[in-house]
């Protein structure tokens, strides 16, 4: 595990913890739900950034004489 995905994993992990009102003995749990939630984040495809279409600018509605 690279050092980088292993510190991602530590900080969810003790959130987990701290969420799960800080129990003993439940480390391995919240390690485990970590590692796959970081799992899924670094596995999700990332959009590129050239298939981003932006919507057209809207123009405010002129006003019409009548």
């Amino acid at each position: 595990m690279s050092e980088s995905r292993e510190q991602a994993v530590r900080e969810r992990a003790y959130a987990l913890w701290e969420q799960d009102g800080r129990p003993d003995g439940r480390s391995v749990a919240h390690w485990s739900q970590a590692e796959a939630e970081i799992g899924a984040e670094q596995s999700a495809p990332r959009p590129n950034r050239a298939s981003i279409v932006k919507s057209p600018r809207r123009r405010k509605p002129t006003k019409t004489l009548h």
